[in-house]
C-alpha cells in the first residue's frame, strides 16, 4: 500500500522513508501520530544540519576564490552574491576566468560560470575557453558538492551554457548553434535559445536555426512557447 492510499485511520504507521518523502498535500490529508511527529521532526533537523555542513563545506571550498574577489574591490561576502548583481563587476571577470578551469567541485563551478554571464569583452574574448568547459561538464546527477556522500542533480554545465548565451557575437554565433545541435549536450542546450531568440529577428541564421531546432524533442517545447507569450 503506497503513502497516497493511505487513510486518515486504520494505517499502518509511517515508515521513516514515506516521512522523508512526505509532501505538504500528505501531512494535510493524513493525520500524523505524535510518534509520527516526533520522527518528522528529527527528519527535518537532521536535514537543515546537512544543508548547514554542506554550506560550510562549500564557503570553505570557495574561500580563496573570494578572496581574490575581495582583493579586486569587491565588497561580496560570498562568491554567490556577483550573481544578478545589479552594477558591473568587470574587475572580478579576470578572477572569475581563472578560476573557472580549476578543480573545483560542481556547485562552486556553476557558481563561477553563473557569475560571468555578463556582456563584458573579456568574457567574449574567453569564448573558446567557455565552449571548452562546458563541453567538458558532466549532466545529469553527481557528487555535487565537497564532502557530499549523496547525489545531486549537476549543474555546471547550466551555468556554463548561460555564460555562453550572453557572451555569444555574430561571430561565435555559428558555434553557438552547433552547440544548440549537438544532442550529446543534453537539456542544457535550452539555456543557449535565448541568444538565438535575442536575434531571431535581425539575424537570419538564428532565425533558420530555430525552425531546425524546433523539432527537437528537448528544445521543442520551449522554442513553441515562445508563440504563445
Amino acid at each position: 500500500m503506497t503513502m497516497k492510499t493511505r487513510t486518515i485511520s486504520a494505517r499502518a504507521p509511517l515508515t521513516a522513508e514515506e516521512l522523508e518523502q512526505l509532501t505538504a498535500d500528505d501531512f494535510v490529508r493524513l493525520k500524523l501520530t505524535d510518534d509520527e511527529k516526533v520522527r518528522l521532526r528529527e527528519i527535518n533537523k537532521a536535514r537543515e544540519q546537512d544543508r548547514l555542513e554542506r554550506v560550510a563545506r562549500m564557503r570553505t571550498e570557495q574561500l580563496p576564490l573570494l578572496a581574490e574577489l575581495q582583493a579586486a574591490g569587491l565588497k561580496i561576502q560570498s562568491v554567490a552574491d556577483l550573481i544578478n548583481m545589479a552594477e558591473r563587476y568587470d574587475r572580478a571577470v579576470p578572477v572569475l576566468l581563472k578560476h573557472l578551469v580549476m578543480p573545483y567541485s560542481d556547485v562552486t563551478k556553476e557558481t563561477i560560470a553563473r557569475s560571468l554571464a555578463v556582456p563584458e569583452p573579456e568574457v567574449q574574448e574567453a569564448w573558446p575557453l567557455l565552449v571548452e568547459e562546458y563541453r567538458k561538464a558532466q549532466t545529469g546527477w553527481g557528487i555535487k558538492g565537497p564532502g557530499d556522500t549523496k547525489e545531486f542533480r549537476l549543474g555546471a554545465k547550466n551555468g556554463l551554457a548561460c555564460a555562453l548565451s550572453v557572451a555569444v557575437t555574430d561571430e561565435t554565433l555559428p558555434e553557438l548553434i552547433a552547440l544548440a545541435k549537438d544532442h550529446t549536450l543534453g537539456e542544457s542546450r535550452i539555456l543557449l535559445l535565448s541568444a538565438l531568440k535575442m536575434r531571431r529577428g535581425k539575424n537570419p541564421l538564428a532565425k533558420q536555426a530555430i525552425n531546425e531546432l524546433a523539432g527537437d524533442p528537448e528544445l521543442q517545447k520551449e522554442i513553441a512557447s515562445w508563440g504563445k507569450r
